[in-house]
């Protein structure tokens, strides 16, 4: 079976030699306590005996007795599907590891060789390619959103040279609809210079990133940053801290080579500058929060003061326990909670298309499997939750907001979950 594994660069190459397997890694992934086979440092293993096999020659000449293997057949592949799609690529792995590896990074690398082989979760694959190729933007349901959205909003569209261009996605209006429309009105009331882009700027760009396609990744990154300079904005800004944040921050650039003459922040960043500034006043609620670190707005992108911050400002704020660099992962991120029965008829809904049925039996079984896994790893979270104490957990990325939500009526904690800036928009004076 021919593979096409992803050449390694100095960083990953430190990755791929460099870990010890010393195990300190594995407390601090949400799916070892669904099974202490997922493991973060089982799950890169997969890929390194790949990589053993075909770039070493000890790999080459002795095989599995240093630990170098290739799959022999496509089950094999189904088997490491398993472990590819036990991650949430939270980075929490990253911070744990003395020797500074980072195994989410190499479970990309293998979602990356198992696409390559055309064993990936359809709907994600299908979401990848539907985002990557431009196919969102002339979809009937997707175009009549957009206008409706566009309909209801009083606010400037297309403008160039607007300090603050608000990037819209698709999933924004599908999952977070309430805070987009809050968004728009602390945007006013801040008296800021701000535009909306004519179009949706991605389905949730890109997905690519988490399925293993970068090349719709490059496409959908190109598109974007292409848009965004035709309009020549100084801030661009974003509601959704899941992946969205740091693939456009710091991973745009990468891909692109190039520098931007826009900066991109998440509007937690924007508010803290606004209360800074006495842009904005709120009247206290009386109600306790928490906030919730998404992984890849805190651990990978390195916001963690701003948010809380903001909820200082105007509510009874307490971390929980673990809290920024260690914060406990929901366990929805890196596509877990995509993989959801519930989530392929949502998707089929939008799209008009039959996603589930088209599913083979082997795929429902996985998807089945990966369901009863997330709902599992929500757990620790939802204890952490409890010792908060909170009434209300606030947070930033659609898939965190969900998955605590579920997480909270599974385990019976009485909290609500919400976006900030919706929170925000009820203390608006």
């Amino acid at each position: 079976m021919q593979l096409q594994l992803p050449k390694l660069n100095p960083v990953t190459l430190h990755y791929f030699e460099n870990c010890v397997g010393c195990g300190a890694c594995a407390p601090s992934c949400p799916y070892f306590y669904v099974d202490e086979k997922y493991a973060p440092v089982e799950k890169a293993e997969i890929l390194r005996q790949m990589l053993r096999k075909k770039y070493t020659l000890a790999g080459k000449l002795l095989g599995p007795l240093v630990g170098a293997k290739m799959p022999k057949s496509e089950d094999i592949l189904w088997e490491y599907l398993e472990y590819a799609y036990r991650c949430t690529n939270c980075g929490h792995c990253y911070v744990a590891c003395p020797y500074g590896i980072d195994s989410g990074a190499m479970v990309r690398l293998l979602r990356q060789t198992l696409y390559k082989a055309e064993v990936a979760p359809t709907l994600m694959r299908n979401f990848a390619q539907f985002e990557g190729e431009g196919l969102y933007l002339s979809h009937p349901a997707i175009k009549s959103m957009w206008e409706e959205f566009l309909k209801a909003t009083e606010a400037p569209v297309g403008k160039k040279g607007a300090r603050v261009l608000f990037l819209v996605t698709v999933m924004d209006l599908v999952l977070m609809r309430d805070a987009v429309f809050n968004t728009i009105k602390i945007l006013k009331k801040a008296g800021e210079d701000f535009t909306l882009p004519e179009r949706p700027l991605g389905v949730r760009p890109p997905i690519g990133a988490v399925v293993g396609n970068p090349d719709a990744v490059k496409k959908v990154i190109t598109d974007i940053v292409s848009y965004i300079e035709t309009l020549s904005p100084q801030i661009v800004i974003t509601i959704d801290g899941g992946f969205v944040y740091p693939n456009l921050r710091f991973e745009a650039t990468n891909v692109l080579k190039k520098k931007f003459s826009f900066k991109v922040l998440h509007i937690s960043e924007l508010l803290a500058e606004y209360l800074r500034e006495n842009k904005l006043k709120l009247k206290k609620l009386d109600i306790a929060t928490t906030w919730h670190d998404p992984c890849q707005l805190g651990r990978r992108g390195g916001v963690f003061e701003e948010p809380r911050i903001v909820l200082e400002n105007f509510t009874n704020f307490r971390d929980m326990p673990h809290n920024r660099q260690n914060s406990i992962c929901c366990g929805g991120g890196g596509g877990m909670g995509c993989l959801l029965e519930e989530e392929h008829m949502a998707m089929s809904k939008l799209l008009g298309v039959d996603i589930w049925s088209s599913l083979s039996e082997r795929e429902k079984s996985f998807i089945k499997r990966s369901e009863a896994a997330y709902y599992k790893a929500i757990e620790r979270k939802m204890e952490d939750v409890k010792k908060s104490g909170a009434k209300a957990v606030v947070t930033a990325c659609p898939v965190c907001i969900a998955t605590i939500a579920r997480g909270a009526k599974l385990y019976g904690v009485n909290v609500e979950v919400d976006h900030l800036v919706n929170l925000v928009a009820k203390a608006l004076e």
